[in-house]
């Protein structure tokens, strides 16, 4: 048979409890502050995004990217100054071999360089990066660059991987968004127009 006094002892700790709480309090399992940031994260993401965008948008007037790419130009700096900036290419690729791919690490994006015949950077591809890539490339949509950029100046559908490119011109260089099957924005190619 139990003994009354652990339970007499129960119900006193519950009295109390719903004493100093007030009759009928209720409680959440849910952290507090997880709970009042769960709206503004995907603002702050896109926040990002829109100051990446901006960022890569400006830079491509001057035949740039931004980044670990600044002061990379394409038609005039070379294969060489790309490995004094990145190091030899990690692995060569196997499904294009004309462009130097540098993989996306730790939080920092990932680029390509394609080179002319004389090694100057002909076009350079910027990938974003891998981790939280909602603060990046993965919060731009067609929607954003149109609110962003305003109309692109061409769009091809691309039938071979089922992509559309969003191609806006900044000046003598093309920028293009190559846009997912997601959505969102894959990666972006900046190259010369010739």
């Amino acid at each position: 048979m139990l003994s009354k006094k652990p339970a007499a002892r129960m119900v006193s700790a519950v009295i109390l409890t719903s004493t100093l709480l007030g009759a009928g309090a209720s409680f959440s399992t849910e952290p507090v502050e997880a709970a009042s940031t769960m709206g503004s994260t995907s603002g702050i993401a896109k926040e990002h995004a829109l100051t990446a965008l901006d960022e890569i948008y400006n830079k491509a007037f001057s035949g740039e990217m931004p980044y670990t790419a600044k002061g990379l130009k394409i038609s005039e700096n070379t294969q060489k100054e790309v490995y004094e900036t990145f190091g030899s290419p990690p692995e060569p690729s196997k499904t294009d071999k004309n462009f130097d791919y540098y993989h996306a690490e730790m939080g920092h994006p990932g680029f390509a360089f394609a080179y002319n015949h004389d090694k100057t950077i002909s076009q350079i591809r910027y990938f974003g990066t891998n981790v939280e890539r909602n603060h990046n490339l993965g919060s731009i949509t067609p929607k954003v660059l149109g609110k962003q950029l305003g109309s692109a100046d061409e769009i091809r559908h691309i039938s071979s991987t089922n992509e559309t490119n969003y191609i806006y011109r900044t000046g003598n260089y093309e920028l293009q968004f190559i846009v997912g099957e997601d959505q969102t924005v894959d990666h972006i190619n900046l190259l010369e127009t010739k």
